[in-house]
């Protein structure tokens, strides 16, 4: 009996120790001492500057920061993350069975942005090294993993949330690429097995490319594995139409993305309106195109058709020297029909082998070719214009003209240049033919 008590004793001190360590040690993760070591070893690990404002740490339910600023690598301006606050709580009972189950991992207005430099390098692929160049050194737990990298502990994650986000993705000359405002998205993880899977749905209020093209209101599922996150089908509204898209983002083999939209009823006013554009064109937008790339336009490949109902084409610099020269109002503003364009965009060049325009009494064909690096043109254009339309221009010019055999005459010529003030050799063709006709009137005159 006497025995037993003793026992009894010594487990109840050892009890008392281990209970007593645990309470000292989470007593000690509140401490400013404990903030600074975290800290400290953040900036190490990272390669960067590391801010936090306010730090609550419980060895029993989690992690909770706020004012969360993480620099970006040397190199890059500004940072790479910033968020009002962080949560991470979990339960440690399945630790038991080598299970760690996480019941909410959130973050509270985070801002991401990613930016790439003109060698092609990307800001969170700099975290981690040192000054010198070489890779931080590992912590010692990682390095005792084992050489197979395999994870020792399945992980369920209940929760992953992030509430009000914004990620931006800067190209090489810091001008943004695409930028999403307004994410809310929440989904469940698990990585078991070695294997990543996950189900979510994400609502992003504005999301934005290259500051010209902007879809709002997208609600989409998303399903994440460890080689790719996709977004499918995701739905929302394109300058007042409907727009539906799938995005996928690869992360096996090297960062990839693609991306199918379809867009019904948009307002072409409005899209360029949007863009910064001058308005040229109005109507109803309704067309697909696909793309796909690693990074900025250059990296950029794809291709799609689009088409514009019950419109009008007013203000182009080209329309106002036809409608001067050949004295026919209805070129300055011309009213469509319809309004096709069919494009492939491979190293920044947007080739159009399919451009179409009718209307009562006009119609436009061609095809050619945009630099979107200096946003020039080359293109080869058919003018054809209706037999009572072409009779209000000068006899002169219209000998330039050929009949096509449906009631419609034709001029071809091509348009080259800036976008803004294109040069076109129709002028001169007209003009060279009027003074060829002249020449020949005057001739026949002096010769009869």
């Amino acid at each position: 009996m006497k025995l037993l008590k003793i026992l009894l004793a010594i487990v109840l001190l050892i009890g008392l120790l281990v209970g007593g360590g645990v309470w000292y040690l989470n007593g000690y993760l509140q401490t400013p001492e404990f903030k600074e070591k975290v800290l400290a070893a953040a900036r190490d690990s990272l390669g960067t500057e590391v801010k936090i404002a306010d730090m609550n740490v419980s060895l029993f339910s989690g992690v909770r920061l706020k004012g969360i600023v993480v620099g970006n690598p040397p190199g890059f301006a500004g940072s790479l993350l910033a968020a009002d606050s962080f949560v991470l709580s979990y339960n440690l009972v399945p630790l038991l069975s080598r299970r760690v189950e996480v019941e909410q991992l959130s973050a509270n207005k985070p801002v991401v942005t990613l930016a790439r430099n003109e060698k092609g390098e990307w800001n969170y692929d700099k975290l981690g090294v040192a000054a010198g160049g070489a890779p931080a050194a590992k912590p010692a737990a990682q390095s005792a993993a084992g050489e197979s990298g395999a994870p020792a502990l399945d992980l369920a994650l209940s929760k992953l949330a992030v509430t009000d986000g914004e990620v931006t993705l800067l190209g090489e000359k810091g001008k943004p690429l695409t930028k999403i405002q307004g994410l809310d998205f929440f989904s469940a993880v698990s990585f078991i097995g070695g294997k990543l899977s996950g189900n979510g749905l994400a609502k992003i209020g504005t999301f934005a490319i290259a500051e010209s093209l902007f879809v709002r209101q997208l609600d989409s599922p998303v399903s994440m594995t460890a080689s790719e996150i996709k977004l499918s089908p995701a739905t929302g509204k394109l300058a007042g139409g409907d727009v539906r898209c799938d995005l996928t983002l690869k992360l096996a083999g090297g960062f990839r993305y693609l991306l199918n939209l379809q867009a019904k009823d948009s307002d072409v006013a409005k899209l360029l309106q949007e863009a910064g554009v001058k308005e040229v064109i109005t109507g109803k937008l309704q067309g697909t195109t696909a793309v796909e790339g690693t990074g900025g336009l250059p990296t950029i490949v794809g291709k799609g058709r689009f088409e514009i109902t019950k419109g009008q084409l007013m203000q182009l610099p080209l329309q106002g020297v036809l409608a001067s020269l050949l004295q026919v109002a209805e070129l300055r503003e011309i009213k469509f029909d319809e309004c096709v364009l069919e494009y492939t965009l491979a190293n920044s060049v947007l080739q159009t082998p399919v451009i179409k325009l009718s209307s009562t009494g006009i119609q436009v064909t061609g095809k050619g070719a945009v630099s979107l690096t200096d946003c020039t043109l080359n293109h080869e254009i058919t003018l054809a214009l209706s037999k009572p339309l072409l009779a209000k221009a000068p006899k002169e010019l219209q000998s330039a003209f050929k009949d096509r055999g449906d009631g419609f005459l034709t001029v071809d010529f091509h348009v080259t240049g800036p976008y803004d003030s294109p040069k076109t050799d129709l002028t001169q063709g007209l003009l060279k033919n009027a003074v060829q006709q002249q020449l020949q009137q005057r001739l026949f005159k002096l010769f009869k």
